[in-house]
């Protein structure tokens, strides 16, 4: 059966036409953007014919784009937010499924996603991995909305990565075992349970250290506040995609979190991503991204 790559990226038109203007920091240079220190290779980033042909070469009914994490930047606030979101409308078609940006850390966030929520053009929320402290307002909304909330790791600050492209090998999945340990422990998987978070790359290290949270809770560890379930409880609320690269991996995966919360997620067009859509995997993913169309209050 066909069915939905969660994990894609494109750039949107938007940030393209600032980058080309020299505008918001932006700038392109030699067929790559420049954006805070970091180069994206425009060619197939920039390029939604060929992720369509990509959908067309796995026979999926289409693809779930968010942007490339270096375009998070929750340091620049509503109006950058709204560049990027407003790029995401224009990508939105019946094949592409576009997750919404938020600016996660500014107190503005919350009504934000309410309002695109209302829009019906967007199927969730992409959101990085800055600290989720204080984001209670945010997971309000996005619980009542039942909102697919893709996870996806940004930049880790531990220069020790630097070397051997450890920055992805190792920090991505960091990142991301970092993000999912934040909200277990902040207990957001038992008090918003609407919220549908799926983790990128397999969930990082979350299946590899689930037992070892266990384990902190059942002795007390220091910071460890009471939770509303187990550890295992929680981690088994969250979806995650199916790139590991490797069988025992998935198998892991599959017993961690359940096989109907493995979907299928290629990271294209980026080099780490996978070479094929595993078709039974792709079909939970796309009744889950169905674009949103509720109205909610931000408060």
């Amino acid at each position: 059966m066909p069915g939905w790559d969660v994990h894609t990226h494109l750039i949107p038109p938007t940030v393209l036409t600032a980058a080309y203007r020299g505008e918001y920091g932006l700038s392109v240079d030699s067929g790559a953007l420049v954006i805070d220190g970091h180069r994206l290779p425009l060619k197939r980033l920039a390029d939604p014919a060929a992720l369509l042909q990509w959908i067309a070469d796995q026979d999926l009914d289409g693809a779930v784009v968010s942007v490339p994490p270096a375009l998070f930047r929750y340091d620049a606030g509503v109006e950058w937010a709204e560049l990027v979101n407003q790029g995401l409308r224009e990508l939105a078609t019946p094949q592409l499924r576009v997750l919404a940006q938020l600016p996660l850390l500014d107190p503005a966030a919350p009504a934000v996603a309410a309002a695109l929520a209302r829009e019906g053009v967007f199927s969730g929320f992409a959101l990085g991995t800055p600290d989720y402290a204080g984001l209670d307002p945010v997971w309000r909304v996005l619980h009542e909305l039942e909102a697919f909330t893709l996870i996806h790791p940004g930049h880790s600050d531990d220069k020790r990565l630097q070397s051997f492209y450890l920055s992805n090998l190792l920090g991505n999945p960091y990142e991301t075992g970092l993000a999912a340990a934040s909200l277990v422990f902040a207990d957001v998987p038992g008090r918003f349970p609407g919220i549908r978070f799926c983790l990128c790359h397999g969930g990082g290290v979350t299946a590899a250290v689930a037992g070892r949270w266990q384990r902190g809770v059942q002795t007390a560890r220091p910071g460890i506040e009471e939770l509303s379930m187990p550890v295992i409880e929680a981690v088994r609320k969250f979806y995650v995609d199916d790139l590991v690269h490797d069988e025992a991996m998935l198998q892991l995966l599959t017993r961690t979190f359940g096989a109907a919360h493995v979907l299928a997620g290629s990271d294209w067009p980026f080099p780490m991503g996978s070479d094929a859509v595993v078709s039974e995997r792709a079909v939970t993913a796309g009744e889950l991204t169905v674009p949103l169309a509720k109205e909610v209050s931000d408060r």
